[in-house]
């Protein structure tokens, strides 16, 4: 049942899944996972697909939460059910519990995402929620095959497009982080898994694209891939989370008004940068170019939700030192950072 690696990232690719699949001798027992907007979208054409293939019988399964619990009593049934293959269809909820329950019960899993938002697409990292609600990320493995239909995603909201450009550009406070906890010992250095992040934020920092094309597309998709490469060599998810995501998981818990991941990473990866006294204007002006709004107070983040979550995030992870731990975080300061970010950006 072992997979070899695959990506497809093309035009109708949800048109030709059993070509990309039957070379690969996918068979048995299939469970095929989506939620019930994106299945009343593409769903019955993958299903076409998948029952085209050799010796299977499919199960068609509509996911209706996130939470830790669910995913357990999910990968439950995988097992019971002696289930082969699991193919997710969806976004980050559908992607991450599948991601989640195929690590858990030792199955390969085929990821075809319908947004890129985040690069939940091929982390090693699923984001499920806890029973108070708030979220939980849990180590996991990336998806074994990765069928992204250009189109599929151009048909997306463009807000969870600029969301993923979003995530992708973190990558840059992330490495920054990793260098600075790698020169105070407080993290060993992979040089493989941080070349492959860095050439993740390359690939976006120096596209030709000026805007979200087909063409723009394929490429935040490999960017996506990449640092999900870069989280699975080192084991974790060091090469692309940072000081930027501690922030944005301190919103996540204390923060006025949620915002997608995204969003939240970049405006933390500006802010600290421009807190570091380091030049922000290439992640700026990229993020412009995009039209990616980041400015807090139309975020609905206001001035004390700022320095409050700026003051949470060096404790919202163990073990992940960054510049947030020897940055001076007081008051007057990250107020004065919030006034001028609002007024900048």
């Amino acid at each position: 049942m072992k997979l070899e690696n695959i990506l497809k990232i093309k035009e109708n690719s949800i048109d030709d899944i059993c070509n990309i699949l039957s070379p690969l001798n996918v068979s048995g027992k299939i469970l095929f996972i989506s939620d019930d907007i994106v299945f009343r979208l593409y769903g019955e054409r993958v299903q076409a697909q998948l029952e085209q293939l050799e010796d299977t019988q499919l199960i068609t399964e509509i996911i209706t939460d996130n939470t830790l619990s669910y995913a357990m009593t999910f990968t439950e049934k995988i097992i019971s059910m002696d289930i082969d293959y699991i193919v997710g269809l969806g976004g980050g909820k559908v992607l991450d519990v599948s991601k989640y329950a195929a690590y858990i019960s030792k199955r390969p899993f085929i990821s075809i995402p319908t947004t890129v938002a985040s690069d939940g697409v091929a982390s090693t990292v699923a984001v499920l929620t806890r029973e108070d609600g708030k979220p939980l990320s849990l180590s996991c493995a990336m998806p074994t095959v990765i069928i992204v239909d250009v189109g599929v995603i151009m048909g997306s909201p463009l807000s969870l497009i600029k969301a993923g450009i979003g995530d992708t550009i973190s990558n840059y406070m992330a490495l920054l982080d990793w260098e600075h906890a790698y020169e105070h010992k407080k993290d060993d250095m992979n040089g493989f898994a941080y070349l492959m992040s860095q050439t993740a934020l390359d690939a976006l920092l120096k596209t030709r694209y000026d805007s979200i094309s087909p063409d723009f597309i394929r490429v935040l998709a490999d960017s996506h891939v990449l640092s999900g490469i870069a989280m699975s060599f080192a084991g974790s998810s060091r090469p692309v989370s940072g000081s930027e995501h501690l922030f944005s998981h301190a919103l996540d818990y204390f923060g006025e008004t949620p915002n997608l991941h995204g969003i939240q990473v970049a405006l933390g990866t500006v802010a600290i940068l421009k807190l570091t006294g380091r030049d922000y204007y290439e992640v700026l002006d990229y993020l412009r170019r995009f039209e990616v709004d980041i400015n807090p107070a139309r975020l609905g983040i206001s001035s004390d939700s700022f320095v409050k979550c700026m003051q949470k995030a060096p404790k919202m992870r163990k073990n992940r030192f960054t510049y947030l731990h020897t940055e001076d975080l007081s008051d007057a300061r990250l107020k004065s950072l919030y006034d001028s970010l609002v007024v900048e950006l």
